[in-house]
């Protein structure tokens, strides 16, 4: 799901030469393990060990991965709730279409004075869902055109 919000303060993160070599060794090590065995450990000098939890792990592979590629890159934080053009905009329909959505209340919204905003969270949630259920009508219409016996060439 892209997203085509107004970033503003990045922080950009130059890559040195010898970090994005670094980076290149650990992530050819990434691909050398089977994504499921992968565990990321924070070892400090006294020997103790902190392990990295697999959601906190993808990320750093993926900033590992961004720093091999040796291009300067950026980091942001995004707003947690965003107004109905952006909201819209990230899931890809028109905004009197989510309005409507937020009014039949198959999405949360909340009103800050009388515009409308919508938790990120929330957006992800109706794109997985209406995601999921394009891939079940999909099968469905799969199954039925099966059933009927058309050739498949």
């Amino acid at each position: 799901m892209a997203a085509l919000t107004a970033i503003q303060n990045v922080r950009t993160i130059d890559v040195t030469t010898s970090q994005s070599e670094e980076a290149k060794e650990v992530s050819r090590r990434f691909d050398e393990v089977d994504p499921g065995d992968l565990q990321i450990k924070i070892e400090s000098s006294s020997g103790e060990a902190i392990v990295v939890p697999d959601g906190l792990s993808d990320l750093l592979q993926t900033v590992v991965r961004l720093a091999a590629a040796g291009q300067p890159f950026g980091i942001t934080q995004f707003p947690k709730a965003l107004t109905s053009v952006e909201a819209a905009k990230m899931l890809g329909i028109s905004r009197p279409t989510l309005l409507k959505l937020a009014a039949s209340g198959q999405i949360a919204s909340h009103k800050v004075g009388s515009h409308t905003r919508f938790n990120r969270s929330d957006l992800r949630s109706l794109a997985e869902s209406r995601l999921a259920d394009q891939r079940k009508s999909f099968g469905d219409l799969l199954e039925f055109e099966d059933s009927l016996g058309f050739d498949k060439d």
